[in-house]
Formats: structure tokens, sequence, C-alpha cells
């Protein structure tokens, strides 16, 4: 990441999150249901992905409430998504939706059945 304004902001507008601190060599954005990230300064071209026979793999997923809308968002912002921006569903009704931040990388994004989502929140009350 170059910018440590910038790219803070496209996670806060695009994804939800929320901006914590800029620190000049990084800046720490927080999901509002899970990780905060470290975003760090550097002109290194660097991602946090690895890769599968090739092919990129995110490091980090967050699980939303509705994935058609940040889907939505994330291919407004301009940025790379996988594939034709179709969401990914597999046979237990779990959505995904995988996509790349402006600085190259890699986040998945999933959405639980309704069913499974309820049973969740329930055990978090």
């Amino acid at each position: 990441m170059v910018d440590c304004i910038q790219i803070p902001r496209w996670y806060e507008n695009v994804l939800g999150c929320t901006f914590i601190a800029n620190y000049d060599d990084f800046a720490i954005v927080e999901f509002s249901k899970g990780p905060c990230i470290d975003l760090w300064k550097t002109e290194d071209r660097t991602t946090s992905n690895f890769t599968v026979k090739g092919a990129p793999f995110p490091t980090i997923g967050i699980q939303v409430e509705d994935l058609d809308e940040l889907a939505a968002a994330v291919i407004a912002s301009g940025v790379d998504y996988e594939g034709d921006g179709t969401l990914y569903e597999d046979e237990e009704g779990n959505r995904f939706f995988r996509f790349f931040d402006p600085n190259g990388n890699m986040l998945v994004a999933h959405q639980l059945p309704a069913e499974v989502d309820d049973e969740v929140e329930q055990r978090e009350a």
C-alpha cells in the first residue's frame, strides 16, 4: 500500500469497515464482525495472497449479511474480482464472492444460509 488514507477509505466506503487509525507507515481498519487489518505503507509490489496451482487465494475472509449488496459495491468501486462477478453457492447454501482490494490483496466474502445465520445469532445472544 502506498497511500495510508485512500486505501483505508476504500475499505471504509466499500466494505463498511471502520477507519481506526493512520500512523503514517500503516493504517488500521476494523470489520464490524471480525478482524482488524493493518495496511502497511510500502513501495514494494507485494500482496497478502497465496497461490494454489498458480491461482490466487485469499488470506482474509469476512462474513456478511448481504453478499449481493457487498458484491455490487465492490464491482462498482472498479476493483478486480474473480470471474464475471457471479456469486458462487456451495451444496450447503453458503455463498461466496472473491475480489481484490485496490492494492491487489484478495479477499473472500461469504454469506451463510438464512437458517444457519439465525442459529448463529441465537447462540451469540
